[in-house]
């Protein structure tokens, strides 16, 4: 039988949502190091290439639309409006199938011009028959993956954050059992050859994604009760043209911005390749720097990119609650909270992996000349992407997207111009050529955040005085835990290796760090800023500190 739900406040359901998301992507990442050595370069190319472009379509199926559906819910209940509530949930779904249905069919016809897309001329590596029957495996996933995004996005509008946190463990649990056990199967014991090892391990976000909605499903049948359709302030529900206009008004934007990320992640992906190529680096080469970047070095980051995921889910609502009711500050104070907490924990944290970038790399994906260096630029372009998804997202909910639209695609049109430039700069400078693409993002984000945050000044007056002052007291307490871990580092120097040892080396950094860092910004009130007083009060008694 499901456990009763109850709605979680904004500090509880940022807790909770970023404890399953932190889970989830440590499996994530963790899964890697087997998933990567049963694969190799080569299917690691392979399956790079698929997910890039199943990213894209999955945004287009679904990016804007359950967030929106959150929104539009956590609106209409707070007016109680239960029966518009209802129907806006059943016009989103409707919605859904039919973009979805699309992208699976556009994906299955077009999957040699995909493939053609990303190789062009290339001769060799991997090949664009293989990228089409992997673009074909994952295009599954669509029939499937969206209807999980929309269930969430309906318990998220009505505050509970748990059971759909909840799923995404599971989610990725049975994710990853199936891509493990399929692709070794296929590729070790059938000799079905990488490429059908990749397809199966592509296929595996769909079943793990209906597990997933089973659960969900049935949680929501046992908790009907919690779920008002009756009574309110209507007695009726609003018009099918004003509904849609609610939910297209918040996800436009999103969908917009998304599916702008994505398709900037396949041209950067794409300059990266042809930049790499026109300076005469060998076809495999490129091909494995660019799926490199584009999708391995993603997979470790995304241990400090969770934080910001997790809060965006969770802060929609409520900041969209708060707009509704004119209550600036409530926005003010929450929205600094947000940043603050991204603060506190990404800076530490990444600034740790930059310490450690090649062994890190090494751990996940084994000895290679690229993986550290595009790893430690890759961490300062997702702090600022964390910073700049909370803010993007508070923007969102309170009906100001087109400033973030307009923000968004000036980063990436930014960012864009400046990939080859800077690729052909780095590689005459000595610098390698690789990394131009990492330093053009990171100067496209920085133009977006501050774009952004001038645009949330003028809006509704926010003050960035607490989100400043955070930063001041988070930094000396990343220096002083930085050169006492450097220290450590000497005492006792990382090994060569890539297995248990290196393991428990990084797990005695870690806690070394997390001994220095975490009384520092005890003392200096961070923790109490960004957590909550009575919720780190609670710990510290619990731990005895």
């Amino acid at each position: 039988m499901s456990k009763k739900m109850h709605k979680n406040g904004f500090v509880e359901g940022a807790a909770i949502a970023y404890a399953a998301i932190v889970i989830t992507k440590l499996m994530g990442a963790l899964y890697n190091i087997p998933f990567y050595s049963i694969i190799g370069d080569k299917g690691g190319i392979i399956y790079s290439y698929a997910y890039s472009i199943y990213t894209l379509f999955l945004d287009i199926s679904t990016a804007g639309i359950p967030i929106a559906i959150s929104i539009v819910i956590s609106e209409y209940n707070s007016l109680g409006k239960y029966r518009s509530k209802e129907k806006a949930y059943s016009l989103g779904l409707f919605t859904v199938v039919g973009i979805s249905l699309a992208a699976f069919l556009f994906l299955q016809l077009c999957s040699r011009q995909i493939g053609g897309y990303f190789l062009k001329d290339m001769t060799e590596g991997v090949t664009i028959d293989e990228i089409a029957h992997a673009v074909r495996a994952v295009s599954y996933c669509l029939l499937i993956v969206p209807f999980l995004s929309m269930k969430r996005g309906y318990l998220q509008g009505h505050k509970f954050l748990a059971p759909p946190s909840h799923s995404q463990v599971i989610e990725q649990f049975v994710r990853i059992v199936f891509v493990l056990c399929g692709s070794y199967i296929a590729i070790y014991i059938l000799k079905a050859g990488v490429t059908a090892g990749v397809c199966i391990a592509l296929i595996g976000a769909a079943v793990g994604a209906l597990v997933a909605q089973i659960y969900l499903v049935r949680t929501h049948r046992a908790n009907r009760s919690e779920f008002s359709v009756h009574g309110g302030t209507e007695e009726k529900a609003e018009p099918t043209k004003v509904i849609l206009k609610n939910i297209f008004s918040h996800c436009a934007t999103l969908i917009l911005v998304s599916i702008t990320m994505s398709v900037y992640n396949l041209v950067d992906l794409k300059m990266l390749l042809l930049g790499l190529h026109n300076l005469a680096y060998d076809d495999e080469v490129a091909q494995l720097v660019s799926s490199i970047a584009s999708t391995w070095i993603p997979k470790i980051c995304m241990i400090i990119s969770a934080l910001s995921i997790g809060l965006t889910s969770s802060i929609a609502p409520f900041i969209a609650e708060n707009y509704a009711k004119r209550d600036w500050k409530a926005m003010n104070l929450k929205i600094n909270q947000a940043i603050g907490t991204v603060m506190a924990v990404s800076i530490p944290l990444g600034v740790g992996m930059i310490m450690f970038a090649e062994p890190v790399y090494r751990l996940f994906y084994g000895e290679n000349l690229y993986g550290g260096n595009i790893l430690q630029l890759a961490i300062v372009v997702n702090i600022l992407g964390s910073m700049t998804t909370v803010i993007s997202m508070s923007m969102q909910s309170m009906n100001r997207g087109k400033s973030v639209c307009l923000f968004t695609i000036l980063g990436v049109i930014i960012n864009t111009a400046l990939d080859l430039p800077l690729i052909y700069l780095f590689d005459a400078i000595g610098i390698p050529a690789y990394l131009g693409a990492s330093a053009a993002s990171i100067v496209g984000q920085l133009v977006t955040m501050f774009l952004l945050l001038g645009s949330l000044r003028k809006s509704i007056g926010f003050r960035c005085r607490p989100m400043i002052s955070i930063f001041l007291r988070t930094a000396p307490a990343a220096v002083v835990m930085t050169v006492v871990v450097a220290l450590v580092k000497y005492l006792w120097p990382v090994t060569q290796g890539r297995g248990l040892l290196l393991l428990v080396q990084f797990a005695v950094y870690g806690l070394v760090g997390a001994a220095v860092y975490l009384p520092l910004t005890y003392r200096s009130k961070v923790l109490s800023d960004v957590f909550g007083e009575k919720l780190v009060e609670s710990i510290r008694e619990k731990i005895g500190f």
